[in-house]
């Protein structure tokens, strides 16, 4: 096993290097072949990951990652951030540009083989980013307009 302070040092250089430098295909490097990510919006493998992310930030371009805690114990580093940035372009969530700025939170749970992360797990706010980019109405507009937000 490989010590916990290299494994917490491991996630933050991906994660510098897939957001602030913007390269998803840095993922490569940091993950094992056959590497899982578990999402809300479903699972991917590292190619689909890859694009998730190339889209996520190509529809942002001022986007940034910030980590609020990073935690290790065993083969886990957990990771407490905050995502922000302008839907510019047509993104992961938008097939239009809405050119609203969003800000929001989430938990990744990453799982090592040996240096390599094997898997990982997301908690993200995509239902309060969803509203912060106009996309569904917030609770508090749909009660003011009488909307359910749903549509038959």
């Amino acid at each position: 096993m490989i010590p916990t302070p290299r494994r917490k040092a491991i996630v933050e250089k991906q994660l510098e290097t897939v957001w602030d430098a913007r390269d998803p295909e840095s993922m490569d490097e940091f993950c094992t072949e056959d590497f899982v990510m578990h999402d809300p919006m479903g699972d991917r493998d590292l190619d689909r990951a890859k694009g998730m992310l190339r889209d996520v930030i190509d529809g942002t371009p001022d986007i940034e990652f910030t980590i609020d805690d990073l935690i290790a114990s065993a083969d886990r580093v957990v990771v407490r951030y905050t995502l922000e940035g302008t839907n510019e372009e047509p993104s992961f969530l938008t097939d239009q540009p809405t050119g609203l700025h969003w800000r929001s939170p989430g938990i990744t749970v990453y799982r090592f083989e040996g240096e390599e992360i094997a898997e990982q797990w997301n908690a993200f706010d995509y239902l309060g980013t969803m509203r912060q980019l106009g996309l569904i109405p917030s609770e508090a507009n749909a009660d003011a307009t009488g909307e359910s937000g749903a549509q038959a």
